[in-house]
């Protein structure tokens, strides 16, 4: 299942978004954006969590 990430999504005034699978790789790529793009440090599992908080179920994301 595809997972489109937008950072404005995410409270930043940013035109960076991410489509792909939904998997731990995708939202490394979005935590890696957030800590050199904002400067904010978010550990993998509030990630996560900011996606579940979006409607996506955790188990669909871990495969």
């Amino acid at each position: 299942m595809t997972l489109k990430l937008r950072c404005d999504e995410y409270g930043f005034e940013c035109d960076f978004s991410l489509e792909g699978e939904k998997s731990l790789e995708l939202l490394e790529k979005l935590r890696i954006h957030f800590e050199e793009e904002h400067g904010i440090e978010y550990p993998i599992d509030a990630i996560i969590q900011m996606i579940v908080n979006r409607g996506h179920s955790l188990d669909s994301i871990k495969k």
